[in-house]
């Protein structure tokens, strides 16, 4: 790191808290404007917010360790998420836009009404995901900057800081003053400041990312070659460039992904947390469409490839690594020139920040619209909410440092939640199109998940046989959905006989329609529409996401087939923004 590389990380460091100071009076005004920016967002900031978010420092740590690893085809773990998140564009965005509430916990009080069931349903859950998901969201994400900040900063482990009430190591002392930068700057704007930060965020970690990639690609590309410097290669077996398990012969690996595919993405299909939080915040129910579109277009297809380009080729220049979450920051290190080495160190501290001040003003949102003002002050003045949720998020901050010492890797961190959350998946859809879903059930859903999650998590953990670690996680993600889904739906049905008053006031105001809501009143579904966009842009995705991975490995035949059938389907996508732009 050069003179210039730390001047571009301090520019970065500047411009974020400017940018909080620039929104502080803005976001002082109430709980809209410092949780959901007044409602004022369009869709490329908010899109832009939600794939920025979500490009957190640990990862591209993991999905090149991932991919380094296990092959191309365990990206399935994340690629299969994308049928799901199709969905919450095509079908549920509008939706999330037209309840008008504030977080996606306050949902339960639209769709079941008051009551004590509701009550303690909206409590649990504002708890639940606002302090303990997110703790180990963040958690997960500080442990990923420890690995970067020691490779890339070069700092020695075992010096220590004497800051007068506590001794800390080098890289815990870069981590705290991180910290405190994200913690400052969203206190003080709330969701403005994070949405912007964000965009500078992610134009930084592109630049940095794709810079990589190309410069590596281009290395490894001169000489013999790119696949025989592979083929040469210690760590390197040619499954590993396989975008699919073997189907020809059952397996872990093919079984896994199979229920990737089927099972997965169910619960992330109607959208929830920080990505509601963004779609709550757009002017309009087509903002929120186009948001959600705009962000798997960048999430699946802008992004995967960098990373996983990054990961395969680190077998070439470091074989034999002991921790392959170092190989993300080897490769930085041995590549980018002065300027673009500070430009991706500075986007890995950005990438950092972005998610800690996102998971801080969303769990605070939690804590103060869910439980501080329904239940415990009520009809306080806005500015005591916006005082309130700053010093929430201090204890959030808190706890998420705790949380980072109980971690012990990213990926099992990111399958632990993946795990629990499997099992509410299909109430979570229910809950729009059929009117039997209540709040007994919802927390019944809940309940069976708190059950079954250690039974599965304790019973059926992975197998090492042969030295070889077979991966059960798809294993436990279909137990968890059969089991919960089998408790949760009888519930419904023998709890629900008549539509509630709740039910019914919920159906008038969002007037989704379809078989599930006949009971009240037959008008026409919105999701046919939804579910032919879902298959258009699912379709498309999944083809450039596809092709040009077969074509920056050089499989061209296959590459240019998924290429052309990308350019077919773009005539129907094209129709599909031209509806959204006019509705």
């Amino acid at each position: 790191m050069t003179w210039i590389d730390w001047t571009i990380v301090g520019l970065y460091v500047a411009s974020a808290i400017g940018i909080g100071a620039w929104f502080t009076k803005r976001a002082s005004k109430g709980t809209a404007d410092f949780f959901v920016a007044g409602r004022s967002l369009g869709w490329f900031v908010a899109g832009t917010s939600i794939v920025a978010t979500t490009f957190a420092a640990d990862t591209p740590v993991f999905v090149s360790a991932m991919s380094r690893t296990d092959g191309i085809s365990a990206n399935w773990f994340w690629w299969s998420v994308l049928i799901g998140q199709v969905a919450t564009a095509t079908i549920f965005a509008r939706l999330w836009r037209r309840s008008e509430v504030i977080t996606d916990v306050e949902f339960v009080q639209l769709r079941y009404g008051p009551g004590p069931i509701t009550k303690l349903l909206r409590i649990f859950k504002s708890f639940f995901q606002g302090i303990f998901v997110n703790c180990v969201v963040m958690a997960a994400v500080t442990l990923a900057m420890v690995k970067i900040t020691t490779v890339l900063l070069d700092l020695d482990p075992n010096k220590l800081y004497d800051l007068g009430i506590i001794e800390l190591d080098a890289t815990s002392l870069v981590l705290l003053v991180l910290g405190f930068v994200g913690l400052l700057y969203s206190a003080m704007s709330g969701l403005y400041g994070v949405v912007y930060t964000d965009i500078v965020q992610f134009s930084l970690a592109m630049i940095g990312s794709i810079g990589l990639a190309v410069i590596a690609y281009i290395d490894a590309s001169s000489g013999e070659g790119m696949m025989a410097k592979l083929a040469a290669s210690s760590d390197f077996k040619p499954e590993l460039l396989q975008f699919f398990p073997r189907y020809d012969e059952m397996s872990w690996p093919l079984f896994t992904f199979v229920v990737y595919v089927m099972v997965l993405w169910w619960a992330s299909a109607p959208g929830k947390g920080y990505s509601v939080q963004r779609l709550l915040a757009t002017k309009s129910e087509r903002d929120a469409k186009l948001a959600f579109l705009w962000y798997a277009f960048l999430h699946y297809v802008m992004r995967p490839w960098p990373w996983i380009v990054v990961g395969i080729l680190s077998m070439i220049y470091f074989p034999e690594v002991e921790d392959t979450e170092h190989v993300f920051p080897l490769m930085i290190d041995h590549f980018l020139p002065t300027g673009l080495k500070g430009i991706m160190v500075a986007a890995m501290l950005a990438a950092f920040m972005s998610t800690i001040d996102t998971h801080l003003n969303w769990g605070a949102s939690y804590i103060v619209n869910d439980v501080y003002e329904p239940y415990i002050k009520p009809n306080a003045s806005p500015r005591h909410y916006v005082w309130v949720a700053r010093f929430t998020m201090i204890f959030i901050m808190a706890a998420a440092i705790f949380a980072t010492t109980r971690i012990p890797d990213i990926l099992g961190a990111f399958k632990f939640i993946g795990v629990f959350f499997a099992g509410i998946g299909t109430v979570m859809i229910a809950r729009w199109f059929w009117w039997r879903v209540n709040a007994a059930t919802e927390l019944f859903a809940l309940y069976a998940t708190i059950i079954f999650a250690p039974i599965v998590l304790i019973f059926i953990p992975d197998l090492t046989i042969d030295g070889e670690t077979i991966d059960r996680f798809g294993l436990r993600i279909l137990i968890m959905t059969v089991c919960v889904s089998a408790f949760w739906i009888p519930f419904a049905i023998s709890s629900s006989k008549r539509p509630s008053e709740a039910a019914i006031a919920f159906h008038n105001k969002m007037q989704i329609g379809g078989f599930g809501w006949n009971r009240i009143s037959k008008i026409p579904a919105e999701l046919t529409a939804g579910l032919y966009e879902w298959v258009v842009v699912m379709a498309l995705l999944l083809c450039i996401l596809l092709g040009t991975g077969k074509l920056l490995f050089h499989e061209w035949l296959v590459g240019g087939i998924l290429i052309a059938a990308a350019t077919i389907l773009f005539i129907p996508f094209m129709s599909i923004l031209q509806r959204a732009r006019t509705s």
